[in-house]
């Protein structure tokens, strides 16, 4: 388990596996030890919970240790019911008995001699409330790092509880204003909280920029279509077709062409079959790439579109700018942060005429745009070594200034 010196940090991520906090994790993996807790709340009705004690099948608290993530780093797996819409009395006995679980497992785990002098939340989670109540208790500081917007379903005195976790931290770190603006607009109660950003992997980016070449080739990301609103893209695609004022080809890049997808105005479509459809033919859909595999493909293009109508960062603008390439983006929030004349142009969200606009006016000024330039700019704020320095600031900050 690494240097047992170095200070211990318990990572609590919302869900697993996600690629945002093992890479935050491994770019200070040598100068802090690190746990990763993975917890997982699974709400019963009360008639459920009662037939489970019948058929004496109600566990509610499993806790399991010791599943390795990686050579250094181990994983903590945690699962709780939680029954619903009971009276208010058995509600906060219920809630008071998982925090005994917690309270009971972390003193087991104390007792091998890893106790954390940090605890790191990379997004508020149910199991962030357990967390926190623990740490309150034996003084222990908890960050936590925002990454997805707020939205308030129901409140019940539970979801009281995990709001409150915003008040309970020492620090929320926000990856952009955008979502800082979200959490505050809400009404939470915040008292101490700065906007960090996000990683932008820079380790592959060429030192020397040539300058861009008109190949008309632009690049579209993404990995899911939830919010990309990406039938704007096709229909900005077809007015600049039917219109015929330049030549451009689009790579779709994260999606799979094979999937049934529901986006938007456009339901239950697959992606070959509506591009068909609207006889989109300078538009082809490469398929799920790795992280790898993507980074190394941003050089192959002239700039970048996003359509997304809410990003809290938008890492698919960073990366391509930290690679050197402008982009066309939609008004979605994050990137507001760095996005400017000089890298970019921002469009409204669900305006497909101005999108065709943007890409027509990025189609043939090309050459205003300096790759280095603009990828220093990302790559001082955002970039491995930037945000290696970040983080560690924020994690020595908060342990030896408590």
């Amino acid at each position: 388990m690494g240097n047992t010196n170095n200070p211990k940090v318990l990572l609590v991520p919302a869900w697993y596996p996600a690629s945002f906090f093992t890479e935050q994790m491994r770019l200070v993996d040598d100068a802090f030890e690190f746990k990763v807790l993975i917890g997982a709340k699974h709400d019963l009705g009360q008639k459920k919970a009662l037939k489970k004690i019948f058929l004496g099948k109600f566990q509610q608290f499993t806790w399991i240790e010791n599943k390795s993530i990686s050579e250094n780093t181990e994983i903590i797996n945690v699962d709780y019911l939680y029954v619903n819409s009971l009276s208010s009395y058995f509600e906060r006995r219920q809630y008071k008995y998982l925090n005994r679980c917690f309270e009971n497992e972390f003193q087991e785990l104390i007792k091998t001699g890893w106790k954390p002098d940090l605890i790191h939340i990379q997004s508020l989670s149910d199991t962030a409330v357990f967390i926190c109540n623990w740490a309150e208790k034996r003084n222990i500081p908890v960050i936590l790092t925002e990454h997805i917007i707020y939205i308030r379903r129901k409140f019940d005195f539970f979801q009281k509880e995990k709001e409150r976790v915003y008040s309970q931290v020492n620090k929320v770190l926000c990856v952009s204003n955008y979502l800082y603006r979200n959490l505050l607009t809400n009404g939470l109660n915040i008292s101490n909280a700065e906007v960090i950003g996000n990683l932008v992997d820079d380790s592959l980016i060429p030192e020397v920029f040539e300058t861009i070449q008109k190949n008309n080739k632009i690049l579209f990301v993404a990995n899911h279509l939830h919010d990309k609103d990406i039938d704007i893209l096709l229909e900005a695609t077809k007015l600049l077709n039917d219109r015929n004022i330049c030549d451009f080809f689009i790579d779709i890049v994260g999606i799979d062409p094979l999937i049934y997808y529901q986006n938007g105005n456009i339901e239950n479509f697959n992606l070959i079959e509506v591009l068909s459809d609207y006889q989109l033919h300078n538009i082809n859909v490469l398929g799920v790439k790795t992280r790898q595999e993507l980074l190394r493909i941003y050089k192959e293009y002239n700039f970048l579109i996003s359509t997304s109508l809410s990003e809290t960062f938008g890492l698919a603008p960073a990366e391509a700018i930290i690679n050197g390439l402008p982009v066309v983006c939609t008004d979605s929030g994050g990137p507001r942060d760095f996005i400017d004349d000089s890298n970019g142009i921002i469009v409204p969200i669900r305006d497909p005429k101005a999108l065709g606009d943007a890409i027509v006016k990025m189609l043939h000024n090309l050459s205003n745009y300096n790759g280095k330039q603009i990828s220093d700019e990302i790559r001082k704020r955002f970039g491995v070594k930037a945000f290696t320095e970040s983080i560690t600031r924020e994690y020595r900050s908060a342990i030896y200034d408590k």
